[in-house]
């Protein structure tokens, strides 16, 4: 400004600090509209539940994981590898491992998951997977050979002979309504798309759900453990549930 009194210029520079959405931003304000010079990542994005999947997730489990609504409970894109190549320090930077679509896990791959879910991490196996051996096809089991392998609670019907036993069905019916995984749900069974094959299995853990089918109740989901961790097992492809896959995640990592 000069002494001859010309129209002064008003700058006004305000900092203020606002908390939107659990997300810190800092804003200047110049009169105008705020600009953001920074913001903070969302909380989702800052813990949440990372998932891994070992196999071949099925169409539905993806897309469920990877939904919009997944995104917004905190639940990351899923990724998928080879069974067979990967180490337990690569497990441990995952909050939720999901063995699907392959029944074939190396020794290696059954040290490391056992180590992991004896470590407190968090497991959902569906189906036959990873309860096979490449080098052993005419052998099954998840304990096999050594009886301490990867804790899922559960036994294969027929298991001992190298197949998997399995029925159709198509209503998820609750056989613990006070479970938290129940909690929440809007009907007291959950019917399915259509009819669903069912690895029939017998319960080594505590039967969340199960299903019936013409040959008689199968256990649909059972919840078990070892070590620290948590093991839930899933009978049938979880991504043809989609509310009561989301459910187990979250259960299973509190997001």
């Amino acid at each position: 400004m000069d002494s001859k009194g010309a129209a002064p210029v008003l700058v006004l520079l305000v900092v203020a600090v606002a908390l939107i959405g659990g997300a810190t931003a800092i804003w200047y304000l110049t009169g105008s509209a705020p600009i953001p010079l920074h913001t903070s990542a969302p909380a989702q994005q800052q813990g949440g539940a990372k998932v891994l999947v070992l196999g071949i997730p099925s169409q539905g489990l993806t897309a469920t994981l990877s939904s919009a609504e997944a995104q917004t409970e905190g639940i990351s894109y899923p990724v998928n590898i080879d069974p067979n190549k990967v180490t337990l320090e690569l497990l441990k930077g995952y909050q939720v491992v999901i063995m699907q679509g392959d029944p074939y896990f190396d020794m290696n791959t059954r040290e490391a998951v056992t180590s992991y879910a004896n470590g407190g991490g968090k497991l959902i196996v569906v189906g036959d997977a990873g309860s096979k051996h490449p080098s052993y096809a005419n052998v099954a089991g998840w304990a096999w050979p050594s009886g301490q392998g990867i804790p899922v609670p559960a036994q294969i019907i027929g298991e001992w002979a190298g197949y998997s036993d399995v029925a159709q069905g198509s209503e998820i019916r609750w056989v613990d309504m006070s479970h938290p995984i129940a909690n929440g749900m809007k009907m007291m069974g959950t019917q399915t798309q259509g009819p669903i094959q069912v690895i029939k299995t017998v319960a080594k853990g505590t039967v969340i759900a199960a299903v019936d089918t013409d040959e008689g109740t199968v256990p649909a989901i059972i919840e078990g453990g070892s070590g620290f961790g948590n093991v839930i097992y899933f009978a049938y492809d979880p991504g043809q549930t989609p509310e009561i896959l989301l459910a187990t995640v979250g259960y299973l990592t509190g997001v």
